[in-house]
């Protein structure tokens, strides 16, 4: 498949392909859509970016007839609320000329409005795992009429726990459908879903996380810590203009909100931030006044490193880099799309240096890192986190703490510990011993 005149669209579909400037497929595309239209089972091993989203909406689009009926026929699983919003806004973008009913379904919303939604019918539903499970359960939602089912962003999704959801959802299938997965990686769990519920299946590989996208120029500087990084973060976007829509990533919530107010007292409203503290609606609020053109840029934790399709990101700045690979590849994802040219910039310090070796070997591919440019001022004055840090490296007989979720950790705990020779009390011989006091 060499165009999109192969596959027979329909009219309504090229044109709205022509109105978002989408003329020729992309690697995933060209490989995966005519298995999809010849009916098989495919596993696409793409990273975000790479065009996987237009490459299962295509084929289900113009296969898909119109119909009045009630329950839906084509299936989108997606691990967050952001993707549901972000696929379901795809579909329209693709369905300007075609009466499709599409209903997005996930958590974090009046569960009533969703019921009201699923009896007046839809032809696509996309949704999370544990909402759509909730609404298959009251009876409302019924599932034996879905002839396609598509997973998306798979192996995020098992990594947040949703394979008992998923497990439950496919018991409530028709044995006769079309299985879709996508994912950026293929893990052990992703494997064993794929066995269990999947028929003979077409693995297709684009671009797996690891392969980084040669449309991302990628550079680092070091910087001594976090106020060395934000006057340096400071520096470039006062004189390259070039810097107008960038995700800004860090490691924690805390840290989103210190950067953001730094930023903010010296461009005042040109920065979002998003962070899973953050509600719902703020967070979706965010995301749309950064696609208008409104924000130059969104401080963010790894909670919207993956996922969240942007177009024309210019910048992805790691203020933070992160201690696992495949995390670094998600965030430098958001730029660089759909063969547009993006820019990754990170900012290291010396104790960030070896998670740095690491995603260079992982990637094998070396960045080029320079110095700190002579205007940039190098700051001594440290910030609570990183004192906290310095006293945490040295030796201690506490237990480490473990990442609860966006970077954040688990302080230990403060509970009184017990002495080491204690034994609790036989609280059943107070009875004996009443009973001898009695005797008395």
């Amino acid at each position: 498949m060499n165009d999109f005149e192969n596959i027979k669209l329909s009219k309504q579909l090229k044109r709205a392909l022509d109105e978002q400037g989408i003329a020729e497929p992309t690697v995933i595309q060209r490989k995966s859509i005519p298995s999809m239209l010849a009916g098989h089972d495919v596993v696409g091993i793409a990273q975000t970016g790479t065009g996987k989203t237009i490459a299962y909406l295509l084929p289900i689009l113009r296969d898909l007839k119109y119909s009045d009926q009630r329950p839906p026929r084509i299936l989108i699983l997606v691990p967050t609320r952001e993707l549901v919003v972000q696929v379901a806004s795809e579909i329209e973008k693709l369905t300007t000329y075609m009466s499709v009913r599409t209903l997005s379904i996930y958590g974090g919303t009046n569960i009533n409005t969703q019921k009201k939604a699923v009896y007046e019918g839809c032809d696509i539903v996309v949704a999370t795992p544990g909402r759509l499970y909730d609404l298959a359960m009251t009876g409302l939602l019924r599932l034996k009429d879905i002839q396609k089912i598509v997973i998306d962003e798979c192996d995020e999704m098992l990594n947040l726990g949703f394979r008992p959801q998923l497990q439950r959802i496919f018991d409530l299938l028709p044995t006769k459908r079309q299985n879709l997965m996508f994912s950026a990686t293929i893990t052990q769990d992703v494997d064993d879903l794929i066995a269990t519920f999947f028929r003979k299946t077409e693995k297709i590989i684009a671009a797996p996380t690891g392969t980084p996208l040669s449309s991302i120029t990628q550079s680092a500087y070091r910087a001594e810590n976090f106020n060395t990084k934000f006057n340096l973060l400071k520096s470039l976007l006062e004189k390259d203009e070039s810097i107008d829509k960038t995700f800004i990533f860090v490691k924690s919530k805390a840290l989103a909100d210190r950067l953001h107010d730094l930023l903010e007292n010296d461009f005042p409203e040109q920065f979002g931030v998003i962070h899973s503290n953050k509600s719902q609606n703020f967070r979706l609020r965010m995301v749309r006044e950064f696609k208008e053109g409104k924000l130059r840029g969104i401080v963010a934790t790894d909670l919207v490193s993956r996922g969240i399709d942007i177009e024309n990101v210019s910048h992805v700045i790691n203020f933070d880099i992160p201690d696992q690979s495949e995390q670094y590849m998600h965030r430098i994802g958001r730029t660089g799309r759909v063969n547009q040219q993006g820019i990754a910039m990170s900012f290291i310090t010396e104790k960030e240096e070896a998670d740095f070796n690491a995603i260079e070997n992982y990637m094998n591919q070396k960045v080029d890192i320079f110095d700190l440019p002579e205007d940039v001022t190098i700051s001594k004055e440290l910030i609570p986190e990183e004192e906290e840090r310095d006293i945490h490296d040295a030796p201690t007989i506490l237990k480490a703490s473990h990442s609860v979720g966006d970077g954040q950790k688990d302080t230990p705990s403060t509970k009184v510990k017990k002495k080491e020779n204690y034994r609790p009390r036989d609280k059943s011989n107070k009875k004996i011993r009443k009973k001898r006091k009695r005797r008395k």
